[in-house]
């Protein structure tokens, strides 16, 4: 009797074992209020505006180094801001609005003291396929909806940043962003022809630029050509100079003698404002000749609107927006976010530190949003002024303010000289930029490593030559979405007939796979002469879905008809969890292949007439005695095993 109280009373005090549905609501409120906790904690909130946490620490050092990248990077972004705009095809103007707001944003919620936002080739390139033209050749769109979209795409970025919805670009490969950059330097390079040879056409894609390139040719303006081909030249004896001067000051070091550095450093400014520098000097000619009473027949930029733009929200009452921005909407928002993460990782990894890529698409979002207000179309990090910007010694996010400084003054007292800007100079200006933007020495390394990749790569680039960047990315994208889920709809597997059907599964099971399971453990089974029961290996399944429950249900059910059982060896917990809530009758499952043998055996499912003889390479091996020749006799010495071929494409294409 005390034995007894003594048990009761040890039972009273241990504590109350909990349900498990009492453990998933009390994991449900833990997880909320530590997520609560989290998102109101100081850390939190200085990892939202990152500003807090660099700028309590900031040096007049530091602001030297800023001043000097951020006068450097405004340099390359005046003659750029004015090329690009071309490429949107809107007024030379719009590109300067768009190179200064996101400099001022991004200082406070940007995590990267290298990227510099504003302008680039590639989204001047997509806001370009959209909008609505206001010129007869198609040159100019209406501006209204370049803004709308910079409104709309920075809404996008910021509410997917906030829902944490940043992993989404990891479903671009590299294999589809390296075709998408290179075609768009083609694009963009190639589009550029028609400036440099001082011809007007109306195009949309390559191949129609092509067209029309060869079909206006004898109308080339030869001052114009000449003009361009003598700006292409220049750059390249510019950029050559910059790099043999950075070798030299690599050469000589941070502690060589500064009078020795001072000739080097200066060459390389110049060779890093090499675009500005044309456009001074080409503007300075036509100046010049203008002054002498003949402009000659080289086409110039024209009226470039002075002053600064208005702040002001844009105009929603713009007709058919969404007919003119269409996919836009979502294409530009993920292909400028997916351009600036890439970008920002890039140079944190060279430089030492870590961005997290929600906040810095909320960053690009705010600075998107704030361009709207000031007739700015999107814009996004620009890997040419931010390697120009790390190299030049930026310290914080801080240098910004110095390059959009340095574009709001452009905009309030040089405008009226931008009028003097030759458009062969400023085409050869994107066509020395995106040049070196082509990636070809992926190709052979595609060739080498996996073939099968060469799919989306060349899929992405021919089409988005024919139909357009934006149409040929998506395509591209879903190409090699397919290559992704091939293997989910048809996982590797292998069979072995050892009196049993074993059928080995490699990889976890989701609804795509089921009609291919189904059909295998027919053809193996149920099909064939003298049908058996079936062993499925579930040791490298680690998931399933419904469909995949609902498909075993149907196959247990057909197996039953014929007096037959299915079983489940080696099946991990949260997937036994699920089959057996499942309701699926006529399933059994087992801890090895052992035992699911002996127990199909007993059980007498085999058309009971199996009986276990001997053992073989791990696996009872069983004799139905069904006399069935010498091909059951080759079962019995050599089990047949089929190897799905699923995984032979990554090789043999």
């Amino acid at each position: 009797m005390s034995a007894s109280n003594d048990l009761m009373q040890e039972e009273s005090t241990q504590p109350k074992k909990m349900s498990n549905t009492e453990l998933s609501t009390e994991s449900f409120k833990t997880k909320v209020k530590r997520g609560v906790k989290d998102y109101c904690s100081v850390d939190a909130w200085k990892d939202r505006f990152p500003i807090t946490r660099w700028l309590p620490q900031y040096k007049a050092s530091k602001g030297l180094s800023d001043v000097i990248a951020g006068l450097t990077v405004g340099l390359t972004v005046l003659p750029q801001g004015l090329a690009y705009a071309s490429i949107a095809k809107l007024p030379l103007e719009y590109g300067l609005y768009s190179a200064f707001m996101g400099s001022f944003v991004y200082m406070f919620l940007g995590m990267s003291k290298d990227i510099t936002v504003g302008p680039t080739a590639i989204m001047s390139l997509l806001v370009g396929q959209y909008g609505k033209p206001i010129d007869e050749y198609g040159e100019v769109h209406d501006p209204t909806y370049a803004i709308l979209l910079a409104f709309f795409c920075g809404v996008f970025q910021i509410l997917m940043g906030m829902t944490r919805l940043g992993f989404v670009t990891n479903y671009i490969s590299a294999v589809v962003i390296s075709a998408f950059t290179s075609v768009s330097a083609v694009t963009i390079g190639f589009g550029q022809i028609k400036n440099l040879l001082g011809i007007h056409f109306e195009s949309e894609t390559f191949v129609m630029d092509l067209y029309h390139t060869f079909a206006h040719i004898k109308e080339t303006n030869w001052p114009d050509l000449v003009l361009g081909l003598t700006s292409l030249l220049f750059l390249a004896i510019m950029r050559f100079g910059k790099n043999k001067s950075q070798a030299k000051l690599d050469e000589i070091g941070k502690a060589g003698p500064a009078k020795e550095k001072a000739p080097w450093k200066a060459l390389w400014i110049l060779g890093t404002a090499r675009n500005a520098v044309l456009v001074v000097i080409a503007a300075g000619i036509m100046y010049g000749v203008e002054m002498n009473g003949s402009i000659g027949h080289i086409t110039l930029t024209g009226n470039v609107t002075s002053g600064l733009p208005p702040f002001r929200p844009p105009s929603f009452k713009a007709q058919n927006i969404l007919e003119h921005l269409n996919i836009g909407l979502v294409i530009i928002p993920l292909i400028g976010f997916l351009e600036n993460i890439a970008i920002a990782k890039g140079f944190a990894r060279q430089n030492n530190y870590k961005v997290e890529s929600n906040q810095e698409l909320i960053a690009l979002g705010a600075c998107n949003l704030a361009n709207s207000f000031v007739s700015a179309y999107p814009t996004t990090g620009s890997f040419s002024r931010s390697a120009i910007n790390s190299q030049s010694g930026v310290r914080t996010p801080a240098g910004g303010i110095v390059t959009g400084a340095i574009v709001l003054l452009a905009l309030q007292f040089l405008t009226p000289a931008f009028n003097y800007i030759p458009k062969a100079s400023l085409a050869a200006v994107i066509i020395y930029s995106v040049i070196f933007m082509v990636d070809y020495e992926i190709v052979p390394q595609l060739w080498k490593v996996k073939k099968i990749d060469l799919l989306p790569l060349l899929a992405t680039f021919f089409l988005s030559l024919v139909l357009g960047v934006e149409y040929g990315t998506i395509i591209g994208i879903g190409v090699d979405m397919m290559l992704l889920l091939y293997p989910i709809a048809k996982p590797g597997y292998q069979v072995e007939k050892n009196g049993f059907v074993i059928l080995k599964l490699e990889r976890g099971i989701r609804f795509p796979a089921v009609d291919l399971i189904q059909t295998i453990l027919d053809e193996k089974s149920l099909m064939t002469k003298n049908p058996t029961s079936v062993i499925v290996d579930f040791t490298h399944v680690s998931s399933i879905d419904f469909s995949v429950v609902e498909g075993i249900k149907d196959t247990c059910n057909s197996f039953k008809k014929r007096g037959l059982k299915v079983a489940f060896v080696k099946v991990w917990p949260k997937v036994r969890f699920v089959l057996d809530h499942g309701n699926i009758d006529n399933l059994s499952m087992y801890d090895s292949i052992e035992e699911a043998i002996q127990g199909l055996s007993k059980d007498g499912n085999d058309g009971q007439l199996a009986r276990l003889i001997t053992q073989s390479d791990g696996y009872s091996k069983l004799d139905d005695n069904r006399n069935e020749g010498e091909e059951i006799e080759r079962e019995k010495e050599v089990p047949e095993v089929i190897v799905d071929s699923t995984f032979a494409i990554d090789s043999s294409v």
